[in-house]
């Protein structure tokens, strides 16, 4: 089975609009872009609000190693675990894709 799975990194933490916007990049990709809702990964739906920012992290990074791209939210230079999700994409070999704009 060919693996066309896509991971949505960008700013969480500090972000009070951080699950309509990661809603908002998961619908882009699935309808504009063509994605099959279950090839998208959105970390909001895979992590658990009570855990600490590191055992998300843990959780984040083993999901892109199941996917080939990662698609990048405009501010995900602003968070430092999306700098380190995308830091670990650009080690494995992951397909990196800018997402320049929310206002889709």
């Amino acid at each position: 089975m060919k693996n066309n799975k896509v991971y949505i990194a960008g700013k969480i933490t500090g972000d009070a609009k951080y699950r309509e916007k990661f809603a908002q990049a998961e619908r882009y990709l699935t309808e504009w872009l063509e994605w099959k809702p279950e090839e998208v990964v959105n970390p909001v739906k895979e992590c658990c609000q009570r855990w600490p920012w590191w055992r998300c992290m843990l959780r984040c990074l083993r999901l892109i190693c199941g996917c080939k791209f990662v698609a990048m939210l405009p501010d995900w230079n602003e968070s430092r675990g999306a700098r380190i999700e995308h830091g670990w994409a650009q080690m494995i070999g992951k397909v990196i894709l800018y997402l320049n704009t929310l206002n889709y």
